[in-house]
């Protein structure tokens, strides 16, 4: 059944959700392919391919169970869509959806980067055909607005993937070869990933921009992100009870902890002490075990040492191992990154975030009013 789109593009919720998706893969590889190429901020890259610059992938009995919801076997071609009337045919949704499999189970190195587990790959015919649709029309775009990558440009990414993946010239020939594409072909698809980066940093990239004030912003309302736990600097005496000490033997050992604490809380010298007696831990350096942080020791130990003002002398705590003492040397509160550490951070969220508005802002609202879809599938 005919489905034509209103003026501001497709209108059903499923479809909303998928191109949210698509600005996703899209974004990403704007950005990714650019760090090598135009000079944006660097991400994992992930394309759609499009159906004029690659190869159609040789269909095998796994690929044609996988597509028996897209083709029927009664039906050899017919017209699924069109863009300004221009037809979109089954074969080139079938072909399309070959493609995209391909490269989700592990295409090409570098060509449409993003493929394994992480690439998404739509359910069904619909969004498949969605997919497909978006793509012919960023094609356009790219036409019109004469968009065109340099063989410089082409050479280069090349260069850096084969430098990531330590590749030399032949190996990832080999690597191509086995996926069944040229040379000639490979460059295609690196050629057509580039010139979509282009035209998504030229229509997004350069009216995206994250000024101070956000940043600042972000952070006082995320502060908790940025926080740092309490730390206590502390000394320690421990007294172990053997694993077979009979009740006289761990009562004696009890009382000389006992001792240990009256003579440390009444200020004697809690590192002698330690030198003296203790059997755990920096007993050779005066007890001292260093600066602690809120979490890094069991809750016995936690809850009696951050009690403790500076200097003072925890009662015995008896655990599995022993007793136990601590002395307070120094402790700070709770404390934030300050702002100067982490606005980079910030920023590269923010910046990455208004990227994908703004993105699904020129879907939306700039790039599909210039088309009209009608959906025949």
């Amino acid at each position: 059944m005919s489905r034509a789109c209103e003026a501001g593009g497709w209108a059903t919720v499923a479809e909303v959700a998928a191109e949210r998706i698509t600005a996703r893969r899209l974004i990403s590889t704007a950005v990714a392919i650019a760090a090598l190429v135009i000079g944006a901020v660097p991400a994992q890259a992930r394309t759609t391919p499009h159906p004029a610059a690659h190869p159609v992938a040789k269909p095998t009995a796994a690929s044609d169970a996988a597509d028996s919801t897209l083709v029927a076997p009664e039906v050899v071609n017919r017209i699924v869509a069109t863009i300004d009337g221009e037809p979109v045919t089954l074969f080139e949704l079938h072909a399309f959806a070959d493609q995209m499999r391909q490269r989700a189970a592990g295409g090409a190195p570098g060509a449409g980067a993003g493929a394994g587990a992480d690439a998404q790959v739509p359910a069904d015919d619909r969004a498949m055909l969605d997919e497909l649709v978006l793509d012919k029309i960023l094609h356009k775009q790219i036409q019109e607005q004469g968009v065109a990558a340099t063989d410089q440009q082409v050479d280069a990414y090349i260069a850096s993937i084969k430098e990531r993946n330590k590749l030399d010239d032949a190996a990832l020939r080999q690597a191509l070869a086995q996926q069944g594409l040229t040379w000639e072909q490979y460059r295609a698809q690196v050629r057509s990933d580039i010139e979509r980066a282009a035209l998504i940093n030229k229509e997004i990239r350069n009216k995206v921009n994250v000024s101070p004030e956000e940043i600042e912003r972000y952070y006082k309302e995320h502060l908790t992100d940025y926080g740092t736990p309490a730390k206590a600097h502390v000394r320690l005496i421990s007294l172990l009870v053997p694993s077979d000490a009979t009740p006289e033997q761990k009562a004696a050992i009890r009382a000389q902890a006992e001792a240990l604490r009256k003579d440390a809380a009444s200020g004697k010298d809690f590192a002698k002490l330690a030198k003296e007696h203790s059997q755990g831990p920096g007993a050779e350096d005066g007890g001292d075990i260093g600066e602690v942080a809120r979490g890094q020791m069991q809750s016995e130990f936690e809850n009696a040492v951050f009690a403790l003002k500076n200097g003072e002398v925890s009662d015995v705590i008896e655990t599995s191992s022993g007793y136990h003492i601590f002395k307070m040397e120094q402790r700070s509160g709770e404390a934030h990154q300050p702002l100067a550490e982490v606005k980079d951070d910030i920023k590269e969220k923010l910046y990455r975030e208004n990227m994908e508005a703004r993105y699904d802002r020129w879907l939306k609202e700039d790039l599909r009013a210039k088309y009209h879809v009608e959906i025949l599938l």
